[in-house]
């Protein structure tokens, strides 16, 4: 009888361990934020936003208990040509975007809905302006990473956002107002070794 109870103490110890709150480090060579808007009514023209390094907690089990917080560097901000990226950092319709070193989003709350998906509530701060948004949410994978070998979540999240309830009103004439954004965020347990050499690519360190 006690080996038995032992044996259900040890289970649901066990139980609990793998239900807790992870923290996971952000896979910042694939986590990017791609978002598009209408040119003129021709064409949705698109750009990338990378990640900056960081980690966030989630629950598998209880998404309430989870909580992520991301920055994107103005400065990684590409619009897929080189030109296009000189004219608009120095543009002054867009200087209150660059002035600002990054972009910012908090979680408030996640809501699992069902599955494996869910509402990602939470602030975002773009231009020094800080605005509520909520995001559809899917977790795409939790489980170990046959590269890597460490246990990774994958999670896509996309909201639609207006760029004047932040103050980027310039060339409404031309460009649209509504912002299609998609986040794909790739983590992992332990520390992101790739990201460690980049940044000293990046700084000229060898």
């Amino acid at each position: 009888m006690f080996r038995h109870a032992a044996l259900c103490a040890a289970f649901f110890a066990a139980t609990a361990a793998q239900a807790a709150p992870v923290t996971y480090t952000i896979v910042s060579k694939l986590s990017k934020v791609s978002f598009n808007l209408e040119h003129q009514g021709f064409i949705p023209v698109s750009g990338t936003l990378k990640i900056a390094p960081g980690s966030f907690v989630f629950d598998h089990e209880d998404w309430s208990k989870s909580s992520v917080m991301v920055s994107l560097p103005t400065r990684m901000l590409d619009m897929g040509d080189g030109l296009w990226n000189e004219q608009i950092r120095g543009d002054e319709s867009w200087m209150a975007l660059f002035k600002q070193p990054e972009i910012r989003f908090r979680s408030t709350r996640i809501e699992r809905k069902d599955g494996m998906s869910g509402v990602l509530y939470g602030d975002l701060t773009v231009a020094g302006v800080t605005r509520p948004v909520a995001l559809q949410m899917k977790v795409n994978k939790v489980g170990m990473n046959r590269v890597s070998d460490k246990q990774s979540v994958g999670i896509t999240a996309s909201s639609m956002i207006k760029r004047s309830d932040f103050g980027l009103d310039a060339y409404m004439d031309l460009v649209g107002d509504e912002i299609a954004v998609q986040i794909q965020l790739e983590a992992a347990v332990g520390a992101d070794t790739d990201a460690v050499k980049e940044m000293q690519m990046n700084s000229g360190a060898h």
